[in-house]
């Protein structure tokens, strides 16, 4: 109760700062009903003012604006299905669930199919269509690692009615994941055949189309790189310190470790990322045994992210799920992931507009 308590606590005050963190005047001057930049916003806030802050899109939502406006830039919004009306236009927007009506299991793919829409009614959308595909979408990801020949564990693709020889070869204990998901959601490991298809069954009735069958890494971290252009802008590690393998999400009890970079892998996190051809993604990134002498393989991506602030020179003593309960202190874990996600906000609408 505590926890949810304070998690309460710190949105709360994350909003009231976020406020204090908007140009109000600039938005008013700036706000033209016949600007050809337009900002999506996916969900109506007022009818579902819970969901819209669920996913944090209202930070993502103002922090977007936010950037465009100060670059001296009109705009004007569209809420929810309005967006359909748009030709011709500019279209900025923030890739996240809330496109999905009908509450599909394959929620990533309701909003390619919108935004590629939008794209044949002449828009220029930002992100792209295909950054959206790669988003929450395992099995497209996965098609495109093997495509492009980025390093990752050995995948398996079944597909929803898969047969006995499908898996025949499946060596245990592996993990079966659901195409669509995050933050460690949809991950099981499984030790038998008998699991497997216990699992399988579970997934095939959220709605899921197909499931990955991935080795199991031996692992008890993994690094959380994110680039940005041409720039590695932050990275952290996620520590299980068990010896146990778990998922490495911090809602499993994993500590958030900074420093250390592994400097000799730098150029092939690049060149991974070259080859995705997108202007910014977050990389999860491991190494089998934990042994960074070996080449690392990539778990996952995403195109959009929202990463964690670097723990403050004052705090480095702490773990990072405590230094997150500080809500009355100056360098407060709400207040600076409001000013990285501006920042970052700002920065990936430069590469945008650059391209």
């Amino acid at each position: 109760m505590n926890k949810k308590i304070n998690r309460i606590f710190s949105k709360t005050f994350a909003f009231f700062y976020l406020l204090t963190r908007m140009s109000w005047r600039k938005w008013i001057k700036q706000y033209n009903p016949s600007s050809e930049i337009v900002v999506w916003i996916k969900v109506n806030p007022l009818r579902h003012p819970l969901n819209y802050l669920k996913y944090n899109d209202l930070l993502s939502d103002l922090s977007l604006i936010e950037a465009i406006i100060n670059r001296n830039m009109d705009f004007r919004i569209a809420v929810s299905d309005s967006i359909g009306k748009c030709t011709d236009k500019r279209i900025f927007y923030n890739i996240s669930e809330m496109c999905n009506p009908y509450k599909l299991a394959n929620y990533s793919n309701t909003l390619h199919h919108v935004v590629q829409e939008l794209e044949r009614q002449g828009n220029r959308l930002y992100p792209k269509p295909y950054e959206v595909q790669l988003w929450e979408n395992k099995g497209f990801m996965q098609r495109i690692f093997k495509e492009v020949g980025v390093n990752h564990p050995n995948t398996h693709i079944l597909a929803r009615n898969f047969t006995e020889e499908d898996i025949s070869l499946v060596q245990y204990p592996v993990l079966i994941k659901e195409i669509h998901s995050a933050g460690s959601r949809g991950v099981h490991k499984v030790n038998t055949r008998e699991e497997l298809i216990s699992v399988a069954e579970k997934i095939k009735a959220k709605g899921h189309t197909e499931m990955l069958v991935q080795q199991l890494v031996n692992m008890r971290k993994d690094l959380r790189v994110v680039i940005l252009g041409d720039k590695i802008t932050l990275f952290y590690w996620r520590v299980n310190s068990t010896s146990e393998w778990k998922p490495t999400a911090t809602s499993f009890g994993n500590n958030t470790e900074f420093g250390n970079f592994p400097v000799q892998w730098e150029s092939a996190f690049f060149d991974f990322f070259r080859r995705l051809q997108i202007p910014t993604c977050a990389f999860d990134i491991t190494w089998e045994n934990d042994d960074l002498s070996t080449m690392p393989l990539v778990l996952e991506i995403s195109p959009s992210y929202q990463p964690n602030p670097a723990l403050p020179a004052q705090y480095q003593h702490l773990a990072y799920k405590e230094y997150k309960k500080k809500l009355f202190v100056r360098n407060a874990y709400h207040r600076e992931y409001v000013d990285v996600i501006i920042k970052l906000k700002s920065d990936i609408l430069d590469l945008q507009l650059s391209s």
